[in-house]
């Protein structure tokens, strides 16, 4: 159900007739009619004093400390009362920790200014009436999802329903943490806004074994966000999902999916964006997303599972000092108009790097791209190309007799053939082995040492044979 249907739904319970109510009105309605303490009055907290929060209310449920807190429930109503900048603690004592739970537990419907954004810190109760939130996943969980565990020998389970559901109301919030245990491919957050949000920050999620971490429906969209200082451990779909995002940054994400193979359709995409701009990723790691099972179900040779997805309706995009290893498909796969990727690399990805777009301002810069993989009857090959792109300073070093370039072809039937310029950088491939393998193609080499020879020239692929353009 999203976030307007339960709003509806909540508005028809109470028997409110025709009676027009905002969405603060319902949401207050949604929490049991309990008489407000004082202290749940935030006009008299002041925003400078947190409010404290845990799973159940606890003493006198004013939530001014650890042992007089509001509920989950208390905090969707209490949200919608603050002030901008007002700061909420979602704690879990240690001998809680780690909260087991299942089913959604948090509906947000409020937020706060750009100057002053509504925080949320998901973490361990702390003594000084704080709150301590886990900075690796060296930590313990203090959060675990129930109903979907399982065996060593099954496929994981991406069923059930988020932790935090965020609905329209929710622009200009910064959210900071859990350490976590699993989630369900609907998100441990889900941002259900219909409509747009602006101005988020989530930082320091550290998840395990995750459906997915983060995901946006498909009428969110998204104009500014930040997401920085995650680590993952364990993806089925991946760790975020984007149907249409500006103006973002990702850095400092070490998001490893541990070859967690859902199989069927349930394919890994660590990082996915379908349309937006100005998006950039710095210092990510993405490794180890291999989706077999599907393949072998199909009868197929594909194997999927990609870092980096961008699809064609995204624009103007940096990648810089990114590393992918692993990959069952592309490191990066990115169909974007105009991407530059600056000082990345790619380890034994089936594809390190794939540009699909003649967007002429597409570039690699000083990036190293080794080791491609072969699975069965499906080389792999350092970089694959279907659009235009110049590589300066780069290093393409394939494996056994793999080409370390590929040729590809793009679905629009009127597309260019790719168009490949090397300047500078090295390629370093086997004795007997093609450079170039695929659809037909254009490269020009400008001092590039090929296999230790510098070389320049352009040179034509006709799908078998590369020769030299007088």
């Amino acid at each position: 159900m999203s976030v307007s249907e339960a709003i509806a739904n909540q508005r028809s319970k109470m028997n409110l007739g025709t009676q027009k109510l905002s969405r603060r009105t319902t949401l207050l309605g949604m929490s049991s009619c309990l008489a407000l303490t004082p202290a749940l009055l935030l006009g008299e907290t002041g925003t400078d004093i947190p409010l404290h929060i845990s799973p159940s209310r606890s003493g006198d449920g004013d939530a001014r400390d650890w042992e007089n807190t509001a509920s989950y429930r208390d905090f969707s109503r209490l949200a919608t009362q603050a002030s901008p900048g007002q700061r909420f603690l979602l704690g879990v004592t240690a001998d809680q920790q780690p909260v087991e739970w299942s089913g959604q537990q948090v509906l947000l419907n409020a937020g706060g200014t750009q100057d002053a954004p509504l925080e949320v810190q998901i973490g361990l109760a702390a003594g000084t009436g704080e709150i301590d939130v886990s900075t690796s996943l060296q930590e313990p969980a203090v959060l675990r999802m129930t109903g979907n565990e399982t065996g060593p020998d099954e496929r994981p389970d991406v069923g059930g329903d988020p932790f935090f559901v965020l609905g329209p109301e929710c622009s200009n919030l910064h959210i900071t943490g859990p350490n976590f245990d699993r989630s369900s491919g609907k998100g441990f957050f889900n941002l259900d806004a219909d409509g747009a949000l602006t101005n988020l920050v989530f930082d320091k999620i550290h998840a395990r074994t995750a459906g997915r971490v983060i995901e946006a429906k498909e009428e969110t969209r998204i104009d500014g966000l930040l997401i920085e200082h995650c680590s993952a451990l364990g993806l089925i779909r991946g760790f975020a999902r984007f149907r249409d995002l500006s103006n973002a940054e990702f850095r400092d994400l070490d998001l490893d999916a541990d070859h967690l193979d859902g199989g069927g359709n349930l394919v890994c995409q660590i990082l996915k964006v379908n349309r937006g701009e100005n998006l950039t990723f710095r210092r990510v790691r993405l490794a180890n997303a291999v989706n077999q099972l599907g393949a072998e179900e199909r009868g197929s040779s594909y194997i999927q599972g990609d870092g980096i997805v961008l699809e064609e309706e995204t624009r103007a995009v940096l990648i810089e000092d990114c590393h992918a290893e692993g990959m069952g498909d592309g490191g990066f796969d990115l169909k974007t108009e105009g991407v530059r990727l600056t000082n990345c690399t790619t380890r034994r990805c089936k594809y390190g790097v794939r540009i699909w777009s003649h967007n002429p301002g597409n570039l690699l810069e000083g990036c190293s791209l080794k080791e491609p993989v072969r699975w069965p009857r499906n080389d792999g090959s350092c970089l694959w190309l279907a659009g235009t792109l110049t590589a300066r300073d780069c290093l393409l070093e394939s494996a056994e007799d793999m080409s370390p370039i590929r040729f590809g072809s793009s679905p629009d039937d009127d597309a260019p053939e790719p168009n490949l310029r090397l300047e500078g950088g090295e390629v370093i491939f086997s004795e007997g082995t093609d450079m170039i393998t695929g659809e037909a193609g254009t490269l020009i080499l400008e001092n590039v040492a090929i296999n230790g020879v510098e070389t320049s020239g352009a040179f034509r692929w006709d799908g078998d044979r590369l020769t030299e353009v007088r």
